[in-house]
């Protein structure tokens, strides 16, 4: 056997060997069905799982995948509820009211000595949205609270878990489609 022949069956076996290895390897049924684990497969990477700063694309997909938020864009563009079952929007544009959902829960953690999942009420969304607001945070976010009247009850208002109010210093008809964006997706 000539050196090409030999060096093309050594390139050969190792390749099949490899290939073995990982089919072997990637076959085992019995722990994936025991394991809780999200698999997401991003080639470009992702610096975050925080919406906070979710200004990457592959940050906002893999946040979606995570967290929800009042409202979301359906296939057609159009705004509707996510987490809120319902909103009100006062005559002036000034007030708008969300009713939130009761069966929606946070993933359990056992940071919050939670197991089952605890329930998403409106004080979430205050801190979430305030969270955005802090400078120590420094979320690149800030900007989609700039017409936010914080003097009416801090611009968020929770009067009881079902219900946020969200004031604003002046009427802005795009502010319940920026609600959409994943930097206003709820927290714990």
């Amino acid at each position: 056997m000539n050196k090409t022949n030999s060096a093309y069956l050594v390139f050969v076996t190792a390749l099949l060997c490899a290939t073995l290895f990982v089919l072997l390897s990637c076959n085992d049924s019995e722990k994936r069905s025991e394991a809780k684990v999200f698999c997401y497969n991003e080639s470009n990477g992702i610096n975050s799982l925080d919406p906070a700063f979710a200004r990457d694309i592959e940050v906002m997909w893999a946040t979606n995948q995570l967290f929800d938020g009042l409202v979301e864009l359906d296939s057609n563009m159009k705004v509707v509820p996510s987490i809120a079952q319902g909103w009100n929007i006062s005559e002036d544009g000034l007030t708008y009211t969300f009713r939130l959902r009761q069966d929606v829960r946070f993933h359990p953690s056992p940071m919050f000595n939670d197991t089952s999942g605890r329930k998403v009420i409106a004080a979430d969304f205050v801190y979430s949205f305030n969270r955005l607001m802090d400078p120590v945070l420094a979320s690149p976010a800030t900007w989609i609270f700039s017409s936010i009247d914080f003097t009416n009850h801090g611009g968020f208002e929770a009067p009881d878990d079902s219900t946020l109010i969200i004031h604003l210093n002046q009427a802005f008809q795009p502010f319940l489609g920026m609600l959409t964006m994943q930097y206003c997706n709820v927290v714990p």
